[in-house]
This record gives structure tokens, C-alpha cells and sequence, in this order.
């Protein structure tokens, strides 16, 4: 069971994150999109996702900006395992994933799918023809994209999301340490992704991680996943 957590803005705190039984680490690397605190400048993404790299962690470039040249020059400079897009004003389609291919060989693509209803089935379909991840998630903001919102949602329509798509799905929306063995009982995800549970929130929009949080997350992923034989 892969456990993600989500947005690492420190050094440190990313260090600590990866010692308490991540196997995906995200953060939003400086752009022109969401929300300021939450920006990592590049030099410092470099020694993050370094660090991530040489422990076998998969590192997740997040995106909450329109400007598809702006996502492949990032992507570029940081070289992340993975791209997220999550913003709300854009969605990746299969001419981006074509081009993300040719400029970054290797680097794989991750589109967010609001669960807003059970539209969302048909949507998360047509994503997974051009994508290798999905990320389900819960509430649609302008500075945080899909996402971020704290709140779960029909997991119904996660589980049949997962049915019907052949790729990898890893979801997200409000779980934490209290809903997480729950959640992957009744959806069997590839994944499980936590930010709102296992962060403490300050004014201005700045986060800190709880360690202890998030390594009980991943503990009962794990142990849940294990009782499944997942």
C-alpha cells in the first residue's frame, strides 16, 4: 500500500516524513500558481528530492497552475518521478501527456479527479487513458486546486473508479489515521493519501507536519493492506 503525503515545505520535515513510512512525498515547487506558503524554491527541491531518491521514495512534483509550458519547464528543472496536476483551471488531456513524454522521458503523470458525484467515474476514465496515476480527492478551491479541502467523500465512487480503470489510483480526502484502515477495506486502492489530518495549519497559510500523525497513517495503511493481502 503506498502512502503519500502531501505538501512538504521543509528539509526536515521531509526527512522525518520519509523516516515515518512514506513511500510518496509532494510539494509545490515555485510557480505561478497556489498558495504562497506553500511554494518550495527549486535549489531547495533539489536537495529535498535528492534526498527522496537516494532512500527509494517517489517524489511528486504538485501543480496548481494553468500554463502547460511553465508545468514541462518545471519539470524539467526539478525532475520530479512524478507530475501532479491538480489545479482547477486546468486538466491535463493527451496532448500535454504527449509532450510531458517528449520533453521529460521517464517522469509520469498524475491527474487529480474531483469526486464531486458519480460523474466523476466517467471523468477518472477518460484521464486514465493519458495518465499512469490518478489521485481521487474531495472539494475544488482556487488556491488549492482539487484537493486540500479536509473532507472525505463517496467512497463508493472511489471503489468503482478503481474497478474500472487500469492504471494505478491513490486516494485522498480528508483521511488520517482514524479513517485510513476503513477506507482501503472498502475502496482497495493502490494508494492513500494524507495532508489536512497530518499537518497543523497556520495563519498566512503555512503547514507543519505531525510526525507522529503521520506515522501512525502509515502504519494502519500498512496494516490494513496487509489483512487484505494487498
Amino acid at each position: 500500500m503506498i502512502k503519500q503525503i502531501y505538501s512538504l515545505i521543509t528539509y526536515e520535515e521531509s526527512v522525518q516524513t520519509m523516516e515515518d513510512g512514506a513511500d510518496h512525498i509532494g510539494l509545490v515547487p515555485m510557480q505561478n500558481g497556489g498558495v504562497p506558503a506553500h511554494r518550495v524554491a527549486h535549489d531547495l527541491v533539489d536537495k529535498i528530492f535528492d534526498e527522496a531518491k537516494r532512500r527509494g521514495i517517489k517524489t511528486v512534483a504538485i501543480m496548481l497552475n494553468k500554463d502547460t509550458e511553465e508545468m514541462i519547464e518545471i519539470a524539467k528543472r526539478v525532475k520530479p518521478d512524478i507530475l501532479h496536476i491538480a489545479g482547477m483551471d486546468y486538466t491535463a488531456d493527451a496532448t500535454f501527456a504527449k509532450a510531458l513524454k517528449e520533453a521529460c522521458p521517464g517522469i509520469e503523470l498524475m491527474q487529480a479527479v474531483l469526486v464531486d458525484g458519480p460523474e466523476a467515474i466517467e471523468r477518472a476514465k477518460n484521464y486514465a487513458e493519458f495518465s499512469d496515476y490518478l489521485l481521487t480527492d474531495s472539494g475544488l478551491a482556487e488556491d488549492t486546486g482539487i484537493g486540500a479541502s479536509g473532507e472525505t467523500h463517496d467512497w463508493a465512487i472511489d471503489a468503482e473508479i478503481v474497478r474500472s480503470v487500469d492504471i494505478p489510483v491513490i486516494i485522498a480526502g480528508g483521511l488520517g489515521a482514524d479513517n485510513v484502515e476503513e477506507c482501503i477495506r472498502q475502496i482497495k486502492p493502490y494508494g492513500v493519501d494524507s495532508l489536512s489530518k497530518t499537518s497543523l495549519k497556520y495563519e498566512g497559510g503555512h503547514m507543519e507536519k505531525i510526525s507522529e500523525q503521520v506515522k501512525l497513517f502509515c502504519e494502519r495503511a500498512d496494516k490494513a493492506a496487509k489483512e487484505l493481502g494487498l
